[in-house]
């Protein structure tokens, strides 16, 4: 593991997160903003929204929320909005991995600093989780299982909190960059004394 996150960071490039950002902008945009994301789905329910945007929801709340989307509702989310929202983490977690390891390797920081790699995988694993017990649900509505509202709210709050992870690891990384940078050009011994 610790060889291939350094190899990782050895190839990293700012060309290669930039290749990944634009993936993601293009499914970001899809899965929100499309005619097959949720913006559709929101004129067809009148509003009512999916649960990948709640966190720590009872039963009683999915049940609520599935029944608001009506059929033509839970019947879009699941044939339409579903199907993008499981290649949309690894998008994701592309470039938000790709970005903590440009920066990684800009900063010069090794251990046990390219472990923070792990948070943007984890973020897509938190994420898949949470959309198998979202889809178990809208094939089983009205008889939503216990164990896939478990799931899916446990890991959804996962999820949410690893985003949040992942956008403060990124700020603290391109601090630490853009602080690094400034010295060198202040003090271009630092460069020299590197090498």
């Amino acid at each position: 593991m610790n060889n291939f996150l350094s190899q990782i960071v050895e190839k990293a490039s700012w060309k290669k997160a930039l290749i990944f950002g634009v993936l993601f902008a293009i499914f970001y945009t899809l899965i929100n903003y499309s005619g097959i994301g949720v913006a559709a789905l929101l004129q067809i329910t009148n509003g009512a929204n999916i649960l990948d945007f709640e966190i720590g929801y009872t039963y009683e709340k999915a049940y609520d929320m599935l029944t608001a989307l009506g059929s033509d509702g839970r019947a879009f989310y699941q044939t339409r909005i579903s199907p993008l929202d499981f290649p949309f983490p690894f998008t994701y977690m592309l470039f938000y991995a790709g970005l903590i390891a440009v920066l990684l390797k800009n900063t010069a920081l090794n251990n046990p600093w390219k472990y923070l790699l792990l948070i943007p995988v984890l973020s897509m694993l938190f994420d898949w989780t949470e959309n198998i017990g979202i889809v178990a649900m809208l094939r089983t509505y009205p008889n939503l299982p216990e164990w896939a509202v478990l799931l899916s709210s446990t890991f959804g709050t996962l999820k949410a909190v690893f985003s949040v992870v992942n956008i403060v690891v990124i700020v603290a990384l391109a601090i630490v960059f853009l602080f690094t940078r400034f010295r060198k050009k202040v003090n271009p011994r630092i460069t020299q004394n590197s090498n």
